[in-house]
């Protein structure tokens, strides 16, 4: 599978949220559904794309996934399900480590792959809640990278 990594473009937005929402369902099937794919797709349009410095990956001109970062927080990182543990996850990631020297992210306690696959590249759980504070009402965990913190 060949692919690249470009910035996204607002032609790209119903593509990202589409990625969002099968990628979520494939991994977290226990995960509450909150929101319709207009209020995804609205959402994406209005408070990602054009305001968050967005990646995505393409195999074969289609894109397979995409990570929105703002500062140093990491809000997306999702891949379409046949496009998982393939390498594209680690390639999107090293993009944003290599733009900013630290990133913070919530991810679901329960969502153990994603919380390996962080482990994996140098994150360390630093905080946990209950959910109470998210619309998922799905207790969470805070991760870090540190750029200076690494070998």
């Amino acid at each position: 599978m060949f692919s690249t990594i470009r910035s996204a473009k607002p032609q790209d937005v119903e593509t990202i949220a589409d990625i969002h929402r099968r990628s979520r369902a494939d991994a977290m099937p226990w995960l509450p559904v909150v929101h319709t794919p207009a209020e995804d797709y609205e959402f994406f349009s209005r408070l990602v794309i054009g305001s968050q410095t967005v990646l995505v990956a393409e195999a074969d001109r289609e894109i397979i996934g995409f990570a929105a970062f703002d500062n140093d927080w990491l809000n997306h990182l999702y891949l379409t399900p046949s496009a998982q543990r393939k390498g594209m996850g680690t390639a999107l990631l090293s993009e944003v480590k290599a733009a900013v020297p630290r990133i913070q992210l919530w991810t679901f306690q329960k969502n153990h792959a994603a919380r390996q696959f962080y482990t994996r590249h140098g994150f360390i759980e630093v905080e946990f809640t209950d959910g109470s504070s998210n619309e998922e009402q799905t207790p969470d965990v805070l991760m870090v990278w540190t750029r200076s913190q690494q070998p």
